[in-house]
């Protein structure tokens, strides 16, 4: 029988960060994005470009869910949609200079968060964490998930 409690304890973590993200909130997510728009532009600072395919399949949600994600944040500023010059049909989505200036507020809150949770680790056990946190998540980087993480794109030439 495989043992839950690092799941537990995970998702423990991770319900902390988020309550502790909503308290800061105010201090930092002053266009009001919330957890799902953050969530939606941290990816797409990740993925670079995207589909609007590639997007639904990095955050595993509906296409028309993203659709209408899109649409708002793209009517606040925060990124835009450019048509594909290889492919007229299809349109890729990238950050605004605002988008990336949200991004980089979140991180930073992000971090802060994490580093106020291991605060009460001796600095060893915080270092030694984050080695394995990263080892974990490299050695997580399969091809099936590359593929879902960073999909296909239809890239540009210049």
């Amino acid at each position: 029988m495989t043992d839950t409690s690092l799941a537990i304890n995970l998702d423990k973590f991770m319900r902390r960060m988020h309550v502790l993200l909503r308290e800061k909130a105010p201090s930092f997510d002053t266009e009001r994005v919330g957890p799902s728009g953050a969530f939606l532009l941290l990816t797409l600072d990740d993925l670079k470009s995207a589909t609007m395919q590639d997007l639904a399949d990095a955050l595993v949600r509906d296409k028309s869910q993203m659709t209408r994600s899109v649409q708002n944040l793209a009517s606040r500023g925060l990124l835009e949609r450019v048509p594909c010059k290889l492919d007229a049909r299809v349109v890729r989505i990238t950050l605004t200079a605002l988008g990336q200036d949200v991004v980089r507020r979140h991180q930073a809150a992000i971090a802060q968060t994490i580093d106020d949770l291991m605060a009460p680790l001796p600095a060893h056990d915080q270092h030694e964490f984050r080695k394995l946190l990263t080892r974990v998540v490299d050695s997580a980087k399969t091809k099936s998930d590359s593929e879902k993480l960073a999909p296909v794109r239809h890239e540009e030439t210049t």
